[in-house]
């Protein structure tokens, strides 16, 4: 601004003062009259400043004669105007900034009036054009026919071209659409009414180079009318079927095909990036349906075909998913497309399920190499599994492979391969399990239950007599029983233990259908002691109770075996077991029925049962000290189970051996007996009656 004279007003667009004579244009951006439109912008922004203040002043008075009204509201003062000096003018205050105004909400998408008729229209011409071609086409000559069909195809799209460039877009899109329809009706009756003797080429090969001539021309149209969105759309769409037209049935039904859909796939991806943005969705849909129908189509040619095509099918599938994960690179393309990891596990399963299959074309041995190469790539996969991508790429293909070599074995009756199959698969299971917390849970379960089934395949193929196969899973019990032990309170015991019982009973579940109940016994003992002292260990009572229950049955079949009929025999291990189980409770002093109580009942009742129907001296004596034994202890120790079990078992061997004398006694005897006894009790009912109570009590306060 000059030093003497008034400040000039800023330019409207870039701010720069507006200096020079009247009519100059603005020094920095060129706007013209520069000091007009500056001075009008000033008087534009006073008027509003002071219409605002006028509107506070308003809403203030209002709000004070309102009734009820308990005191004026303080003005909203605005900002002191910045006034600038104007020339031959008052000083004019400068606009406040102003809120910018909420966005209005989007219109709803209807069909309007103006779309109806334009679309209405185009599908008139094109029927129009159709039925020239079905009616009059005879009746005109061929220089005439094409020379119509031509000016009409021709028009429509220069019209569409010349609409377009006077922003008339849904005229633009309904003539594009009817030049493109009236292009389909050109070529399509020009073979089927012969022009130029065109009828003579096979149909698919007239398809084909109709769709070429309707990209060749829908391209350049494109290019020339950047705002149409059809002709984009129709080259896209005709592009589509002109690899598979030119192939014949017999080779489309081979590796071609497969590699015919995966290159529409990549010309359907690279349109993609040139397209505009509302039709990328469409290259993207089209591209994932070609790549789906070549994944599906490569799989069943690796499945059906012979070795050659088979092993061509699966080369194609596996460029085909290493192409699909470099192209994620290209931003363009992984913005519309499924995440690295996905394309990966993907093209990594399909190629290894065809992988399989055309392994599965080499008889026996290409399905005993598919199964090992499933487990070997599960195997290469765990150690890389923070590569992210490659691992879930190996996993995939691993799960892939061996599940389908596995198939194959099982319906073809391999069991001996299968069963090393099995067996191998322990070992990612074991890496998983030790390298990956995450996994430790599952990969532990895996790694049990590989063998169990290895050796449960090798049963059933009748490669393993019943009793090894039963000793077998009584060794992969107790081992699992042992690691369950070493890793007591971690996520991975329940699994170990879990699995260790499962095949605990499986082991003496084999055995027992061949009848050998010896080796039933030594393998219930080995499970039995393995669990025991897991369950020591992780102080787990169901596996005691487990432990417990599989040595009482070894111990009851080894002295089967033995041809032992001595009760005792049977019922003091079982007693022994018992009182193992309720030892934690016998320690820490809990209530004698829920420790000892169980034991006890299980040694004494059957014996002095016995003593009662098969007198024996030996019985007689044992059972009787053992008896009264247990009362006395149970008195010392205030144990109310061993003290009522010891004198109920005392009470029923005295009334059950002296029961028999009774009748031998004199009547006179007994009579005399037995009026005392009342006469006795009679007189001293009340004091029986007290001590009867205290007696009660004290038993029950016995734990």
């Amino acid at each position: 601004m000059h030093p003497s004279g008034p400040p000039m007003l800023p330019c409207p667009v870039c701010g720069t003062p507006a200096t020079g004579p009247d009519g100059a244009a603005c020094p920095t951006c060129g706007l013209p009259a520069v000091g007009h439109a500056a001075l009008v912008v000033a008087r534009i922004g006073a008027t509003l400043a002071e219409l605002t203040r006028d509107r506070d002043a308003l809403l203030v008075s209002l709000h004070a004669a309102a009734p009820g009204a308990a005191s004026p509201v303080p003005a909203v003062q605005a900002p002191p105007p910045r006034t600038v000096p104007v020339p031959q003018y008052a000083a004019v205050a400068a606009p406040p900034p102003l809120a910018p105004s909420p966005a209005p909400p989007a219109p709803a998408h209807r069909l309007s009036p103006q779309q109806v008729l334009l679309g209405l229209g185009a599908l008139l011409l094109v029927a129009g054009a159709v039925a020239f071609v079905a009616l009059a086409w005879t009746r005109l000559g061929l220089a005439f026919q094409a020379t119509v069909m031509a000016v009409v195809t021709a028009a429509a799209c220069a019209a569409s071209a010349w609409t377009g460039r006077r922003a008339l877009r849904a005229t633009e899109e309904a003539l594009a659409a009817a030049g493109a329809a009236l292009l389909a009706v050109d070529l399509g009756a020009a073979y089927g009414k012969g022009l130029f003797d065109i009828d003579v080429l096979p149909l698919r090969l007239w398809s084909a180079i109709a769709c070429g001539v309707v990209v060749l021309v829908a391209v350049p149209l494109g290019r020339l009318t950047r705002t149409t969105a059809t002709w984009p759309l129709v080259a896209l769409l005709s592009a589509q079927p002109v690899p598979f037209l030119l192939m014949s049935t017999a080779v489309l039904s081979g590796p071609a095909g497969v590699a015919a859909a995966f290159g529409v796939a990549a010309l359907d991806l690279a349109a993609l990036l040139r397209l505009r943005a509302a039709l990328t969705p469409v290259a993207a849909v089209l591209a994932l349906l070609w790549i789906g129908a070549g994944a599906a189509d490569g799989i069943s040619v690796a499945a059906r075909s012979a070795a050659a095509e088979s092993w061509t099918a699966t080369a194609v599938l596996a460029v085909a998913a290493a192409t699909a994960v470099l192209a994620l690179r290209v931003p363009g393309i992984a913005r519309l497309l499924p995440g690295a990891s996905v394309v990966a596990a993907l093209g990594a399963g399909v190629g290894g399920l065809a992988l399989a299959c055309s392994l599965n074309t080499a008889g026996e041995t290409g399905q005993v190499v598919a199964a090992g190469a499933g487990v070997a790539l599960l195997t290469a996969a765990v150690p890389l599994a923070r590569s992210g991508t490659v691992a879930v790429g190996l996993t995939a293909a691993g799960t892939a492979t061996g599940v389908v070599g596995v198939e194959l074995l099982a319906v073809h009756g391999r069991a001996l391969p299968l069963a090393f199959v099995f067996l191998a698969a322990t070992v990612p299971a074991a890496l998983a399990a030790v390298l990956f917390p995450r996994l430790r849970v599952v990969a532990t379960a895996a790694g049990v239950l590989a063998p169990v089934v290895a050796v449960l395949v090798a049963r059933g193929g009748e490669l393993l007599p019943a009793t090894l196969t039963g000793l077998l899973l009584a060794l992969v019990a107790a081992a699992a029983f042992g690691l369950a032990a070493l890793r007591a309170i971690r996520p991975e015991e329940a699994p170990l233990a879990g699995g260790a019982a499962l095949a605990g009973l499986l082991a003496a579940g084999t055995s027992a259908t061949a009848s050998a109940w010896g080796q039933v016994g030594l393998q219930l003992a080995v499970v039995g002691a393995a669990a025991a002292c897991y369950a020591l260990v992780a102080k787990r009572g169901w596996t005691c109770g487990i432990a417990v229950a599989d040595l009482v049955v070894a111990a009851w079949i080894a002295l089967a075996g033995a041809r032992v009929d001595t009760p005792e025999a049977y019922t003091l291990p079982a007693a022994a077991g018992l009182l193992l189980v309720g030892l934690p409770r016998l320690l820490a002093r809990g209530p004698s029925w829920a420790a000892e109580g169980p034991a006890v009942a299980a040694g004494l009742a059957p014996s002095a049962f016995l003593v009662v129907t098969q007198p024996s001296t030996v019985r007689l004596v044992l059972v009787v000290s053992v008896a009264a034994a247990l009362t006395v202890g149970g008195a010392l120790f205030h144990r109310q189970a061993p003290f009522v079990v010891g004198a109920a078992s005392l009470g029923f061997v005295v009334i059950g051996r002296l029961g028999p004398y009774a009748p031998l006694l004199p009547r006179w005897l007994t009579l005399t007996a037995a009026g005392l006894l009342l006469l006795l009790v009679g007189a001293t009912y009340e004091r029986r009656r007290r001590q009867a109570r205290e007696a009660v009590a004290w038993v029950v306060q016995m734990r």
